[in-house]
């Protein structure tokens, strides 16, 4: 069954009057299996894309919702999120749109010069000649990504260096799971609360949706030199030992190494 195309209270919404931001909230909301506090209910969905609409950030939009841009990011990847990804990316486009549209009216461009980037940064002037007095606003921007973009772009790497950075914390913790000494040596120097059988089974930690890792912090520094995050930071190559034992073992059953590489890139 559609649930209703927006929330109740409109007025809680960037722009409640808006009829372009309103009509993006016209999707069905990624289901959710269960309900638990701060869950992403669909007034939720929809309240964050109209905050994207007119921010074009996911993290601004998520920040202002007092939230982080994880959970909603996963709302994004669910399978069943087709209609949710459409606005979404109607949302980004809408704002990116407006934030052009912005620009002439609130830059005065100076005949002859270049006008401000859509980050607020002058960018360097386009090869060729400079246009002259009175020949109004002719002149050639440099190829830039907007604000909205330049921002998602950002969020989505600190993503993906936070969730490799946490999977190979995974990887340390499973290999010393089963050592009481090392488990006790790991608690004392981080002070951080681990669930062991889950460690054991490679799963994420409690503090993993919301504590980023920090290379700085003694949970990582420990990960690092016992090896993990070879390539890179400092300390063994644990990853590389693994490798060799994996292609050692075919070697010994007579099948060709693994394409390390290949497998990388896949």
């Amino acid at each position: 069954m559609r649930t209703s195309p927006k929330p109740a209270d409109d007025a809680a919404l960037p722009f409640p009057d808006d009829p372009e931001i309103l009509a993006l909230l016209d999707f069905d909301p990624v289901p959710r299996k269960r309900v638990v506090e701060g869950e992403w209910t669909p007034e939720l969905q929809r309240e964050f894309i109209a905050r994207l609409a007119v921010t074009g950030s996911i993290g601004r939009a998520a920040e202002e919702m007092g939230k982080t841009d994880s959970g909603v990011r996963k709302l994004y990847r669910t399978p069943s999120g087709a209609s949710f990804r459409a606005a979404w990316d109607g949302a980004v486009q809408l704002a990116k749109r407006r934030l052009t549209e912005r620009i002439p009216e609130e830059v005065t461009v100076v005949p002859g010069s270049k006008p401000p980037g859509l980050d607020g940064r002058r960018k360097h002037p386009h090869p060729g000649p400079v246009p002259q007095a009175g020949e109004g606003e002719a002149w050639q921007e440099d190829e830039e990504e907007d604000e909205a973009s330049y921002h998602a772009r950002i969020e989505e790497g600190r993503d993906s260096i936070s969730g490799k950075l946490q999977r190979c914390r995974r990887l340390y913790l499973q290999e010393i799971s089963d050592s009481p000494g090392k488990r006790a040596a790991f608690e004392i120097l981080t002070e951080l609360p681990i669930d062991w059988e889950a460690a054991a089974r490679l799963e994420p930690q409690v503090d993993e949706p919301w504590r980023k890792p920090n290379m700085r912090e003694a949970d990582m520094l420990l990960t690092a030199e016992n090896g993990w995050l070879a390539g890179w930071a400092h300390g063994p190559d644990k990853v590389a030992e693994l490798r060799a034992a994996i292609d050692k073992h075919r070697e010994e059953d007579g099948l060709e190494p693994v394409e390390w590489q290949e497998e990388e890139e896949e």
